[in-house]
């Protein structure tokens, strides 16, 4: 189901009064720029295309809320891979399944509190795999589906050795693989900040031959 505007903001943490109140601002500011350049100035096309570019600058402005989301959604799966690891903890230490996910409630956001408290009502409902599915579906991952099915068969079976050495292999393997792209991730953070003093000096060679040319410019003209 496709999320209204409002819904979409709240759920960001954002405040929908605060955000429309800019995107109304932006709006009025470009109207009321351009309007002025046409009454006072009598440029009816500049003052148009001032105008045109309020809507451009709020459509914009929402474009970032994807942006945003898919932030969200990634610090979401990375803490709910890092709560796991406490799990499996619990799992080892012969705790269920259902007490290890009540112990991780400490250690969570509010988002993952909530979460994880809808999981365990539903779990005393449903006993089927289907709260399990329903709690990855938050998470809009399918690594976060195959470890929430690995830790309903580890129910489902009776919570054995055997099931628990399967989900151990399945998480081990996720939880590299995670630390691994957390790891690239920091190195092309430091590749862009590397190439900040070229960037500067390119701007400077830039600067310096502008300010050259303005110089040979003016002493030509003097000759």
């Amino acid at each position: 189901m496709k999320r209204t505007l409002k819904e979409r903001i709240e759920l960001l943490g954002l405040s929908y009064g605060k955000e429309i109140a800019i995107l109304v601002t932006f709006l009025l500011v470009f109207v009321v720029g351009g309007v002025s350049i046409i009454f006072f100035l009598k440029e009816t096309i500049i003052g148009a295309v001032i105008i045109a570019f309020g809507p451009i600058v709020d459509v914009v402005y929402i474009s970032r809320y994807s942006s945003l989301e898919k932030k969200q959604e990634k610090e979401h799966v990375d803490e709910l891979i890092s709560l796991l690891s406490y799990f499996e903890i619990f799992i080892s230490n012969g705790n269920n399944v259902y007490n290890s996910f009540r112990l991780l409630l400490p250690y969570c956001s509010t988002f993952m509190e909530d979460s994880i408290n809808n999981l365990l009502l539903a779990i005393d409902v449903d006993k089927t795999v289907g709260p399990y599915i329903n709690f990855a579906t938050k998470f809009h991952s399918h690594v976060i589906e195959s470890l929430m099915l690995s830790i309903y068969q580890m129910v489902d079976n009776g919570e054995n050795i055997s099931q628990f050495s399967e989900f151990d292999i399945l998480f081990t393997n996720i939880r590299n693989k995670f630390q691994e792209d957390l790891i690239e991730e920091k190195k092309k953070g430091l590749e862009l900040f590397n190439s900040f003093p070229l960037v500067g000096a390119g701007f400077i060679t830039i600067t310096l031959s502008i300010s050259i040319i303005g110089i040979i410019g003016d002493y030509v003209n003097v000759i």
